[in-house]
């Protein structure tokens, strides 16, 4: 029953782009210019995400929505470098409320800006993230006509009420900002939806891509939360969710900085995170949460 209503409440995108060894569209009806690079996808699978380095690629998107028209884009981005600004896409024109982008800025202090730009800092929507390296993450925002949010792996992240986002035009840009190019990230499964999609779909959205990695054999790790300070200038041995004595439970690590669930997964290697405290929480993957 639970199942058959999460399905029923899905929404279905009206453009994507997987990015499986190729630049076209989920229904080959268009195409991004450009010569790309293709690596390994979240699930480790060869040539399936696009890895851009400094260079953007643009494509003719039909279905793009105009003016206030609801909306909802969502991609997975995977951050080779968290020191400079990472233009993750957009759309519209560099005028006040008519452009639709979102930016990943540098880290500092641990820290880093997320933005949902409208051009004008009044119509800009700002939150402060932990960003981890060579992390996999979704990134959904949405808008209704009134209401702008943003998501990352599921989990709301800021709303805002009350900004215009009446962006227009069809081209839609990977890796600019207006005329500016600052990349270097690996994306995949870029969906463009039709609707500003509720809470519980974007959640739904993101249990149903998130990675599915096997587990390594390793020392097994304590299923005790705890308090570790981490120093990321410090050569650190990962953490890796290993099986039991019986070999039948995988491990399921999790990640959280300032009350906030930065990171889940099946490995971790805490060299690669910022300064600072973490709460790391390892529980068995069937473990009801």
């Amino acid at each position: 029953m639970f199942v058959s209503f999460l399905n029923a409440n899905a929404q279905n995108p009206i453009q994507e782009f997987n990015f499986n060894g190729n630049l076209n569209s989920a229904d080959n009806s268009i195409s991004f210019l450009g010569t790309p690079t293709f690596v390994n996808d979240r699930n480790g699978i060869p040539k399936g995400a696009l890895r851009l380095t400094n260079k953007a690629i643009q494509a003719v998107v039909g279905e793009l929505p105009q003016s206030n028209k609801p909306k909802t884009i969502s991609v997975w981005v995977k951050f080779n470098t968290v020191n400079a600004a990472n233009y993750i896409f957009n759309y519209g024109a560099p005028v006040n409320g008519q452009y639709f982008g979102l930016i990943q800025q540098p880290v500092a202090s641990g820290l880093s800006d997320l933005s949902l730009i409208g051009w004008g800092d009044a119509n800009n929507l700002v939150v402060s993230v932990p960003l981890v390296k060579e992390t996999w993450y979704m990134y959904s925002v949405t808008y209704d006509g009134n209401v702008s949010k943003i998501y990352r792996n599921g989990e709301l992240l800021k709303a805002v009420e009350g900004i215009q986002r009446s962006a227009k035009g069809y081209i839609l840009s990977l890796g600019k900002l207006n005329t500016s190019t600052s990349i270097n990230a690996d994306i995949d499964d870029f969906k463009l939806y039709g609707v500003a999609m509720t809470d519980e779909q974007v959640l739904e959205a993101y249990n149903s891509s998130k990675p599915t990695i096997a587990t390594a054999q390793t020392t097994q790790v304590t299923s005790v939360p705890k308090k570790v300070a981490v120093t990321s200038s410090k050569a650190q041995a990962p953490i890796v969710a290993s099986s039991v004595e019986t070999n039948t439970a995988a491990k399921n690590i999790e990640v959280y900085s300032e009350g906030k669930r930065i990171l889940e997964t099946n490995t971790i290697n805490i060299g690669d995170l910022p300064d600072g405290t973490y709460l790391i929480k390892i529980t068995n993957s069937g473990a009801k949460k």
